[in-house]
Formats: C-alpha cells, structure tokens, sequence
C-alpha cells in the first residue's frame, strides 16, 4: 500500500482523536494505519511533531484539524516545497502567476482607496482592479483550459508589440458569464463604462457617490478568488474598515470641489445615474452590485461586548424576521431633512419632567446631574467633543447641553428598577 493512502489513513486516524481529545499509543497508530511499530516511531520524531504531544505514556493530537486531507498529505511529503506550506494551492506555474497578480493588484487597489492623502482614490482603485479582474480571469480560464488570447480569422493567434493579445476585461466577463444576467456582472460593466469616462478626467468628489459599487468590486472579487482557488489567497484577513476622522465634507468644501471639476463631475454623475436607474431592481438592491451599510455606534453594557468595534450583519432573506428587525432599523436612522433647529432635542428640565412621571418617582435636576456623571453620558464642563452623542450634543448658539429621546428612553429604562434608582440616589 502506498505511503499516501497510509498517510490519509493516519489523517482519518488523528482527527478522530483530535475531536474525542482522547489519548492514544504507537500500536494504536499502527493498527490504523498498517505501518510497523518502528515506522511509526519515526514518523512521531520527524514529520508528526508538529500535531502530536506525549504526555505521559499516551499521546495526544493537536492541529490536525488546521488541516485539510489534502494538505496533511503535503505536510507529510519529502518534497521541501509541499511540506513546508502545504496550505498552498498546487496550481500550474502560469495560472499561479496569475492568481499572484490578480492578488497583488488587489491589494494595491485596496491600499490606493484607504490612503487618507489621496484624491484620486477612484480612479486609482479602478485601474488596480482591472489588473486584478482581468488577471483573475485568466487564471480561471488557464486551469480550465481555455484559450484566452485574440485569434484572426486564419486560426493565428493576434500580436500586439510582439505578445499574443489576451482578452481584455470585458471580453473575460463575456466568457465567465454568458448571457447570464447577474449583479457581479452588473457591477463589472458599471465599472468598463465608468473607467472610459474618467480616464481623462479628475473628479475627486466623485469618490463618495460609488464607494458602494468599490466596495462590492473588491468582495467580489475575494469571493471569486475564493471560490476558485480556495482561501489561501483570500483577501478578507487583510480588509479592515479604515478609521475615519469626518463624516460629511463642509457646504464650503463642497461648492469648492463642484466649481473646480464643474461639467466633469455633472457628465460623470449622469453616467452614474442613468446606468443605476436602468437595473431590475433586484440587481440594484443587490450588495454585490452596491454594498451600502449604516454605521450605527455600538454600545455594550459592559467591556467584553465591545471587544469588536464593527460588525457586518450577512443579509438573510430566508430569515424575515430578522430582516425585518433591520429594515426597521435603517428606517429609523435615514436622515431626514426638516428646518428646525434642536429637533427631537430636549432641555434638562424636560427630561426630569418626562422620566419622573415615567417612573413615578421623584426625578430632580440635580438627580439629572448624579445620572450623566453616573452613566458617563458627557463630560464636565462646556465642550462639544464631550457627548455621548447618541445621548446629549452640545448647543452652541446657547453654550449648553441638549439631551435626546434615547437618553430619556435609557434613564427610564434604568430607573425603573428600585435598585438601579436608588444606586442612582446615592450616587456622589
């Protein structure tokens, strides 16, 4: 029997042990794996050193399940360049340097778009990500056996300064999809037209308006690539959600960007909105063709509950109830536009007003005072960074503090409880 069967055998062998956590002896290996005793011993001392612990007279697995059936084969071969990372796909040199490619470049988009000093994120990003897509078709297509280069019509391949001439994006796209209509598509031809457009232009403002078909672009393409050539060369251990430092530009900023691009960024824009007005619906919707998220601020009862900062909800549409949880929820945080200043905003004595005859007790505004101290809602003093602003903001036309309903909901909430509000009683 051969040493590989052996070895998938011991696969089998060890991950059953793995999961059991139970221990086991040499003879217990031989027996499953039909090598010799001294065989074993070897194999212990040299190859499986890195899965098994002695403890004792018994051993014990650990790590074998890092590993796929596959990928213990090659942690097992003689063969330094299997052994040593077997994670890694064996593909064929040229579709290798494609998937290499196609990674890298992603990478480069991804690093050109979080870049804080660059204005010509999007256009940057784009050129990255055809490299990266085009580079990844061909790799699909190298594995599959396709030829992906221009032929003329006597059956010769085309030459463009001495190379044959490979497909370009859209003709990958036509071959991988077909007449298959589909937002990943979509999303792609959004893309070929777009990048025609701004390719003698600078529009710098135009990086907000299509961040969301940006960010579907790149998962995309980790999804493919994942898809295709398995999770060694994903990108999603190296994403992470840039940190921001402003939410909106100033009216100022704004008029300024509009005067300095003026037609450019109105021609853009009407590309960008008749080609999104001209999709199904369910292909618009579709965070493959757009991901579009709220950023809501996440509040933990206590520190082990904000240990991670964002997280991404998957959307689910065979789970309605939840779903519609979050159809409710963004409902509530769509901003609406009303002139009226301090809407939705109330003075300390209304929330003592409010929260006393909620809870039927006697709710001052000196216990006010013990409540934000208490709750850490904001901080002494007159300072606009110094609101929890789910809870408080600073008004500064009249230099105080104005409260909103979530506070009154959360003190109410609180305060219900006698033991909370005489906490808060006591509280110096």
């Amino acid at each position: 029997m051969a040493d590989t069967e052996k070895f998938r055998k011991s696969y089998k062998f060890f991950s059953e042990m793995e999961k059991s956590k139970k221990g086991f002896n040499l003879d217990d290996i031989a027996k499953a794996t039909s090598w010799s005793e001294s065989t074993v011993r070897t194999y212990i001392s040299k190859k499986w050193d890195k899965i098994i612990k002695r403890i004792g007279s018994q051993y014990f697995v650990v790590g074998v399940l890092l590993y796929t059936e596959d990928e213990y084969v090659k942690l097992m071969s003689q063969v330094n360049r299997y052994s040593s990372n077997p994670h890694k796909p064996d593909l064929p040199t040229e579709a290798e340097r494609m998937v290499i490619k196609a990674r890298e470049s992603s990478l480069l988009a991804l690093d050109i778009f979080n870049r804080p000093a660059t204005t010509f994120k999007t256009e940057g990003f784009i050129v990255m990500m055809f490299i990266a897509w085009t580079a990844l078709f061909h790799a699909i297509f190298e594995i599959r056996g396709i030829s992906y280069y221009y032929c003329k019509d006597d059956g010769d391949f085309e030459y463009k300064d001495g190379d044959k001439k490979a497909w370009e994006l859209s003709t990958c796209i036509s071959e991988y999809f077909g007449t298959v209509t589909s937002p990943i598509k979509e999303n792609l031809k959004f893309f070929i037209g777009l990048r025609n457009k701004i390719e003698h232009r600078y529009v710098p403002d135009l990086d907000p308006y299509v961040s969301g078909e940006c960010q579907s672009l790149l998962l995309n393409f980790d999804e493919l690539m994942t898809h295709e050539f398995g999770t060694y060369y994903a990108l999603r251990e190296t994403l992470a959600v840039p940190l921001q430092t402003a939410t909106l530009r100033t009216p100022n900023q704004i008029d300024t960007l509009k005067k300095f691009q003026g037609r450019q960024f109105n021609k853009l824009k009407e590309y960008i909105d008749a080609f999104r007005n001209d999709l199904p619906n369910e292909i618009y919707d579709d965070p493959k063709f757009s991901f579009r998220v709220y950023l809501i601020p996440k509040c933990g009862n206590h520190k082990s509950s904000s240990d991670i900062t964002i997280e991404f909800i998957k959307y689910d549409p065979n789970n309605p109830d939840d779903m519609g949880k979050l159809e409710k929820l963004t409902t509530l945080i769509k901003e609406k536009k009303v002139q009226v200043a301090n809407q939705g905003k109330f003075k300390p004595s209304t929330v003592t007003k409010i929260v006393s005859e909620k809870i039927k007790k006697k709710f001052t505004i000196y216990n006010h005072t013990q409540a934000w101290k208490l709750y850490d809602a904001r901080k002494q003093g007159n300072s606009p960074d110094g609101c929890k602003y789910e809870y408080c903001q600073f008004d500064e036309t009249h230099g105080d503090y104005i409260y909103t309903q979530e506070w009154i909901n959360f003190l109410i909430k609180k305060l219900t409880d006698e033991n909370e509000y005489n906490r808060l009683i006591c509280y110096k």
